[in-house]
């Protein structure tokens, strides 16, 4: 993308935000902080995936893979909606383009299991 897209969160005193970001054709939310007028990404260090917990050697920018442009705008608009406390139509999530089968009952913010519940 040539223009940086950039929300910095009202509340924050460091100019923290989340900065849209395109690399490779797919899009992600990445945290960001903006100082002087400049836009610099949050890297991270992820944990290996050998169970060790031990950070790798390389940093990364902290993101949520969002997907090419038309999956990025679908996500976007599913939470959008789940913000506003809608619910969606069936066959209208993310996880239908993806072909995989969303859970059937919706529990967002409903009834759903408390954190107190382990799930096994």
């Amino acid at each position: 993308m040539d223009d940086e897209i950039f929300y910095e969160y009202k509340s924050s005193q460091y100019g923290d935000g989340v900065l849209l970001d395109e690399y490779r054709s797919e899009f992600s939310l990445v945290a960001a902080k903006r100082k002087d007028g400049k836009v610099f990404m949050d890297w991270v260090f992820p944990q290996k995936r050998d169970g060790s917990k031990e950070p790798i050697d390389k940093s990364l920018p902290w993101k949520i893979k969002l997907g090419p442009k038309a999956e990025a705008i679908k996500a976007l608009k599913f939470f959008l909606e789940k913000l506003e406390g809608g619910t969606s139509p069936p066959g209208d999530t993310p996880d239908d383009t993806l072909g995989m089968d969303a859970p059937s009952d919706d529990t967002w913010g409903k009834d759903g299991p408390s954190d107190d519940d382990i799930p096994f």
